[in-house]
């Protein structure tokens, strides 16, 4: 069980500067990664992404690959472009009536400095995924260490649920035992509305009685939502929940949850299955946040 949600830095020291890698990342529906570093490491870009997606399945992260005080990436001044502006600036100032050339006019010109031409990529190859892979081992020691905090409410919204169900099957089984009567007593009173008692046997109101009853049984609603806390429970003794995997989960067990509520004619039962939902929401909402 981890979390989709964590932050890890390293630092990384080389013969002339250091390394420094930032990941953090969110819950996210997909995988989605952005890299960024200097241009001069685009052609490990491929390696890097692969690394990252072998460490996770989903999420929205960011990576961050920046490259301190090495003496090859230092840009440098453009020097052809600046004698040509000096001396265009220079022969043409006068009839313009230009003020002098200043270095903030230069510098705002595109290509004033020239970008390094660098083997940093080939002689950062090794370092650079040496130290990616302790960033990503970090990375998911924080996701997983995220993820056992949401163990103990888990647990606890488990045994809720648990509870819960119970309470809705007491009443299920109280309301089963009064419908019968009741719709039978209903029968008769229509009948006597309509004129019409006495018209039917005592025999077929009691079947007709226990048949509308029966439609308001849940028994195989509960056996089923006994049947999803017990696999709840063994995936939290696994360790193996996972976003998607509760997400579905979730809807299984509202289905059961919406079936009872539709049946229940007593107000316990109705405010129990309430509960239960209310319950199922957070699941749902912290379940979001694992990968």
């Amino acid at each position: 069980m981890r979390s989709m949600t964590a932050f890890a830095e390293v630092n990384q020291p080389l013969v002339q500067g250091q390394l420094h890698l930032t990941l953090r990342s969110v819950n996210h529906k997909s995988m989605e990664l952005a890299v960024r570093m200097h241009p001069a490491l685009y052609p490990l870009e491929n390696a890097i992404r692969a690394a990252v997606r072998e460490a996770a399945q989903r999420g929205k992260l960011d990576l961050f690959i920046e490259v301190q005080d090495e003496p090859s990436l230092e840009p440098k001044l453009n020097r052809a472009l600046l004698r040509s502006v000096a001396k265009t600036w220079k022969e043409d100032a006068e009839w313009l009536e230009l003020p002098p050339l200043s270095a903030e006019a230069f510098f705002r010109l595109p290509g004033a400095w020239v970008p390094p031409a660098s083997d940093l990529a080939e002689r950062l190859e090794e370092s650079v995924l040496k130290a990616l892979t302790e960033l990503l081992k970090t990375w998911n020691e924080g996701r997983k260490r995220e993820a056992e905090r949401l163990d103990p409410f888990f647990r606890s919204a488990l045994a809720r649920l648990r509870a819960l169900k119970d309470a809705i099957q007491a009443e299920a089984e109280l309301q089963a035992a009064d419908l019968p009567e009741q719709y039978r007593q209903r029968l008769e009173q229509i009948l006597k509305d309509a004129q019409l008692a006495g018209q039917l046997p005592a025999e077929r109101l009691v079947a007709e009685a226990g048949a509308l009853a029966e439609r308001q049984d849940v028994r195989e609603e509960l056996v089923r939502l006994s049947a999803h806390l017990d696999d709840f429970e063994e995936r939290l003794k696994k360790d193996t929940l996972a976003g998607k995997g509760l997400d579905i989960w979730s809807q299984e067990v509202l289905r059961e949850l919406n079936t009872c509520g539709s049946k229940c004619k007593r107000l316990a039962m109705t405010r129990a299955v309430m509960e239960a939902k209310g319950v199922l929401d957070q699941v749902r909402e912290q379940g979001a946040n694992l990968e």
